[in-house]
């Protein structure tokens, strides 16, 4: 005897006998016969049959399409519909409960054995593709980026929690938007708007955005490191998008924190430098001295520095001479910071200038003029290592009772 367990739902008895004798003789068992729709939707709860075959007319207030409804949304048990009626309104009323089958009487054995196998192998199909979106389904809505995915037309068809919490939006508020209401990402130096649909027209590849903002349904600006698919099928046609992004503030935190310690590694690299190249800072040092201090000073900045520098120089290849210039004072600010030193740049009638806006030796330039002659040193001897014409002249000093220390820059046009 077959293991397919089959619900008749036949309200004429002579007509369900003849079935359940046609089906045990293609090795199927009956496991019940019910004569109305209520009757069958109460069967299909108790026995669990594989598979039902159900006649569309039956006695009683639900007739077999009613019932067939039921019991899909209850049960998910296959249905195959038996009936002597084909016309167009029972066909449509049938074809909204999804059955797996559509047999009009009268029928050969053949053809009910054809449609049963058919409908079983469609139903385990159907079973093993919605365990397979359930598990995916599972997946996106456990994994800790978000994800957003929208159809061809641009709208959205689902948001995992993670995409929920980040953009402000529920996936009950957001299905069916356009994906451009809801996933608002501008460029983060530019500000100017990106448009998901307008990159998937232009190339059907995958980007990285990873200098974008995205703005939350609040309007708060948070950086974010999105990717963008497109869902291609297996004509290559592009049926929609998939969107995985990351809240990127924890990361960029954590980056300046390593850019600051970093930062803070290099300041006490350089005052190790500055103390073991400069050993005495006392006031009454002959000039002669000073001078050879200064000039042993210089010596150990090219031996030291300047090998960084070249390499830093060497990264940015074929530039002119005033963009050469400009990647030096953005070096020379950053070294000076690194030693406590912030300053300012400024251009004024062709000529550019670089002011201290704090010392952090000022109360001790009074005692020794070291401190301001390495400071003057560094700058006048790092112009020198870039191939431009042009001199540095110190225009202000502290130590000398200016607000601030001042160096004037002229570049030669030969």
């Amino acid at each position: 005897m077959s293991s397919v367990r089959i619900l008749v739902v036949e309200d004429e008895s002579i007509v369900a006998m003849d079935i359940k004798h046609r089906l045990e003789s293609l090795d199927y068992e009956v496991s019940e016969i019910a004569s109305s729709g209520e009757e069958a939707v109460e069967k299909a709860g108790e026995t669990s049959p594989d598979l039902i075959l159900m006649d569309i007319v039956l006695k009683g207030e639900m007739d077999g399409i009613d019932a067939a409804q039921i019991i899909k949304d209850r049960f998910d048990i296959p249905i195959v519909y038996l009936t002597a009626y084909s016309d167009d309104k029972t066909l449509k009323r049938a074809k909204i409960t999804g059955p797996f089958g559509y047999i009009i009487k009268p029928f050969e054995d053949q053809e009910l054995h054809s449609a049963i196998e058919v409908a079983l192998y469609k139903h385990i199909m159907e079973s093993k593709l919605k365990e397979n979106e359930k598990w995916l389904y599972t997946t996106l809505e456990s994994i800790g980026e978000a994800v957003i995915t929208g159809d061809k037309n641009g709208n959205i068809t689902f948001m995992n929690p993670v995409a929920q919490k980040i953009t402000g939006w529920t996936l009950e508020e957001s299905l069916g938007k356009p994906l451009k209401n809801v996933f608002k990402i501008i460029n983060e130096e530019t500000g100017s708007p990106i448009e998901i649909n307008n990159l998937l027209q232009e190339n059907s590849s995958t980007y990285q955005l990873d200098r974008s903002l995205l703005i939350t349904r609040q309007g708060l600006k948070i950086p974010v490191n999105d990717t963008c698919s497109p869902i291609i099928d297996e004509k290559g046609n592009i049926n929609g998008v998939v969107l995985v992004f990351q809240d990127i503030r924890e990361r960029r935190k954590a980056e300046k924190e390593r850019e600051q310690l970093l930062k803070e590694s290099a300041r006490s690299e350089l005052f190790s430098f500055l103390l073991s190249a400069v050993p005495v800072f006392a006031s009454n040092i002959p000039p002669q001295i000073r001078n050879n201090i200064a000039k042993s000073f210089g010596d150990r900045l090219e031996r030291n520095i300047r090998p960084k520098f070249d390499e830093h120089l060497g990264n940015h290849p074929n530039l002119d001479d005033n963009e050469i210039f400009k990647l030096y004072i953005g070096w020379i600010s950053e070294f000076l910071s690194n030693l406590g030193i912030e300053t300012e740049t400024f251009s004024k009638d062709d000529k550019n200038y670089l002011r201290f806006l704090n010392c952090p030796w000022e109360a001790d330039t009074e005692n020794s003029p070291m401190f301001c002659l390495i400071c003057r040193i560094i700058v006048i001897r790092s112009f020198t290592w870039i191939p431009v014409n042009g001199n540095v002249e110190q225009i202000s000093c502290m130590a000398d009772g200016g607000n601030t220390c001042g160096f004037e820059f002229l570049i030669s046009d030969n």
